[in-house]
Formats: C-alpha cells, sequence, structure tokens
C-alpha cells in the first residue's frame, strides 16, 4: 500500500482465530527479510504479549494458541513454535515494539518468524505480495495448515502452498 516498502494492509491480529480488534482497520505491514522479530506498535504488541501470557519457564508452551494475521481475508496463522524463542533460558514471544510516526506509521513488520513460515512473493509490475505457506521438508503439513479463508464468511483450512494469500 505505499510504494517506498513492501507493504500490504492488515485487517486484524486472531489469537486462536478470535478476532482480537486491535487494527481498528488501521493496520499497515511492511514485510522486510532483514528484521530478526517480528515488530508492530508498543499498544498493540504490549496486549498480544499479554494476551498470548508465554510463559519465562515454557511451562505452558504446549498450550499456547495460535497467533494470526487477518490479510487479504485470509488468517496467516504461525504456531507457538513459529512466534517463540525457545532456549534452555526459557521462552519469549518473538515480537519487539517498534513505533513508527505518522505518515510512514504506525506500521508493522513481518520479520523471519513470519517469512520462515510463508513464502513470499513480491510482484514488482502490479505492486503485490503473495503469501503461503512454505513448503519445508521437515514440517507436517496437514498440522501445519496456516492458510485460512475467511472469505465466504466462515473459517475454511487450507492445505496446499498453491493457495495464496494475495494483497496489492
Amino acid at each position: 500500500s505505499n510504494p517506498g516498502y513492501w507493504q500490504v494492509e492488515m485487517e486484524d491480529i486472531t489469537i486462536a482465530n478470535e478476532h482480537q480488534d486491535f487494527c481498528h482497520g488501521n493496520c499497515q505491514v511492511a514485510v522486510d527479510t532483514g528484521t530478526s522479530l517480528m515488530a508492530g506498535p508498543t499498544d498493540i504488541v504490549n496486549g498480544l504479549i499479554d494476551k498470548l501470557a508465554v510463559a519465562n519457564n515454557c511451562s505452558n508452551y504446549h498450550k499456547l494458541p495460535d497467533l494470526g494475521f487477518v490479510v487479504g481475508k485470509h488468517i496467516l496463522n504461525l504456531k507457538p513454535e513459529d512466534y517463540v524463542d525457545k532456549s534452555e533460558d526459557g521462552c519469549s514471544v518473538a515480537l519487539m515494539t517498534l513505533d513508527i510516526p505518522p505518515p510512514k506509521g504506525p506500521l508493522f513488520i513481518f520479520g523471519d518468524p513470519f517469512l520462515r513460515k510463508y513464502y513470499t512473493v513480491y510482484d514488482r509490475e502490479a505492486l503485490r505480495v503473495g503469501f503461503a505457506l512454505a513448503a519445508h521438508g521437515d514440517v507436517d503439513r496437514h498440522r501445519q495448515t496456516m492458510l485460512i479463508d475467511l472469505s465466504d464468511g466462515g473459517v475454511t483450512h487450507r492445505a496446499s502452498t498453491a493457495d495464496a494469500a494475495e494483497h496489492s
């Protein structure tokens, strides 16, 4: 949506496929291969961290919900293994606060945790970005079906990496 960035509109953020109403129709996301974490405005990132409630000692790791981003009538979900940094020191959410002032912001950044999960196509001629579940050899594609279609009013899980959410 901004020719200076590979940027798309984001309708909302979901937790366990439930809309969180963080965006109010107002979120923009830059797709950035040079950012190691995902980032966003302080108030929204802190709200997400509170709602996700990732225990520092990882005690609730296997019970954590999917974290999703609604782009182009699709929920692009991340599993806990995608959005939580888990180490011998404990667990932390791979989100950082980043406040970019208008007119460039507020802006979210889809960094490495998102881009490892989703194959991303950049269409320079039409100025649009497309996303599809990346086909990693060690990933169970049935468990990792992360593209959820909202366009027909319901929730439809898409298994194929060929089904891409595309947004300009």
